[in-house]
């Protein structure tokens, strides 16, 4: 057996549906140097309709040709607030690539902050209250929504074929109950689900209450999916990304949601974080490879944290 970084760490070839895929992480593990449509992988691209899909998908095939690498993009308009359009996405996939998908990369999730915004360390009671009673219940069912149900439901619509792809190879034919195919030998057949490490941790000095419990609930959702899908040897993977990987503008230290007058609420914490840096593409995209390529096929039901330390030093203080 070869190991050889090239072949442990190789998508080359592979089918990979990226949700939340044209910004952001999305777009992060599928361009960069160490993504998916660089290294080989043929990537579909799925975001909202209004989203930025096609120039997204132009972009990544030029990028594909001008690095050599045989991987490609396609675009998908897909809402997945609705079980209905994931159930249609699955079907699309399926017909297309007859039935099979070697990786999932459930990516796309939401943050509302609450309306009415204080600083949560210093503001007098009422104010606190006023804050955080500010949110709609509204607020609180769409993030769960696409955060944490949206999960749940792309990975039972495309088991299917993610057990297909588990199972390819010889004598591999979808039926088999207990133990990994040739295709989960390889790594295939992988669903891995974007949280946050702020599902560790007290998050900040604002109200984040919604998107960290919807990131909590996804970690636990993470070992559940994957204790239901063990039999085929469908893995289930976590990554937790830290504070700048998780900006819709990625790593942009100026571009994260800024919060009033004190500008970026993140900028501050970089040089408080174990390694003294925000995150960059290569820290997230390097984590993606080893987790959906053979390198990370005996890695099942867990989540890995991405975030420089940052939760060893977090205490809901800061």
């Amino acid at each position: 057996m070869s190991l050889e970084i090239s072949t442990l760490f190789s998508v080359k070839g592979r089918v990979a549906v990226v949700t939340g895929g044209s910004s952001g992480i999305g777009l992060m593990i599928a361009k960069a140097p160490q993504g998916l449509v660089t290294n080989g992988a043929n990537v579909y691209i799925v975001a909202l309709p209004t989203d930025p899909i096609t120039p997204t998908v132009s972009t990544l095939n030029a990028l594909a040709t001008q690095t050599l690498s045989s991987g490609s993009a396609h675009g998908y308009a897909c809402d997945l607030s609705s079980k209905a359009a994931i159930a249609n996405l699955a079907a699309y996939i399926s017909s297309r690539e007859n039935g099979t998908l070697d990786i999932l990369v459930s990516n796309a999730g939401i943050r509302r902050d609450p309306p009415v915004q204080c600083d949560v360390l210093t503001a007098p009671l009422s104010t606190l209250q006023e804050s955080m009673f500010s949110r709609t219940e509204e607020d609180w069912e769409d993030t769960f929504n696409i955060n944490t149900t949206a999960h749940y439901f792309l990975g039972v619509a495309f088991l299917p074929l993610l057990a297909q792809a588990a199972a390819a190879g010889p004598g591999g034919d979808g039926s088999r109950c207990m133990g990994a195919g040739r295709g989960a030998e390889e790594g295939r057949g992988v669903m891995l689900v974007m949280s946050s490490c702020a599902s560790m941790h007290n998050v900040t000095n604002v109200d984040l209450s919604s998107y960290a419990a919807s990131k909590a609930a996804t970690d636990h959702l993470v070992r559940l999916l994957a204790a239901k899908f063990a039999r085929w040897y469908v893995r289930v993977v976590g990554v937790n990304p830290g504070c700048a990987l998780l900006m819709r503008d990625a790593v942009v230290p100026s571009k994260m949601n800024p919060v009033g007058a004190e500008g970026n609420m993140f900028a501050g914490l970089f040089d408080k974080v174990p390694a003294r840096r925000a995150g960059r593409e290569e820290d997230l995209a390097g984590t993606v490879l080893y987790l959906v390529s053979k390198a990370g096929a005996y890695v099942d039901g867990v989540s890995l944290c991405v975030d420089g330390g940052r939760v060893l030093v977090a205490n809901g203080q800061e």
